[in-house]
């Protein structure tokens, strides 16, 4: 039997398409000022978003955030 995906493990609180977006900047270390910037929402709508993430991940920083999505195969390849 397969095991499920990390989408399939979060069940109704899976990652929303802009909170992957989010969480692809935050791999990059960015500001919620520069991811903003580039998403086109204001920095406290990034920080939402972190937030949301942070409780759909059961953690509680963006270093971990981004190992646990890329530890549930959460994180887009490349």
């Amino acid at each position: 039997m397969a095991q499920p995906t990390g989408a399939a493990l979060l069940g109704p609180d899976a990652l929303t398409n802009r909170e992957v977006d989010v969480l692809v900047l935050l791999e990059r270390r960015l500001s919620n000022k520069e991811i903003g910037a580039l998403l086109y929402i204001s920095p406290r709508t990034v920080k939402r978003h972190t937030i949301n993430i942070y409780q759909k991940l059961h953690v509680n920083n963006r270093r971990t955030a981004v190992a646990q999505a890329k530890a549930l195969g959460l994180m887009p390849a490349g």
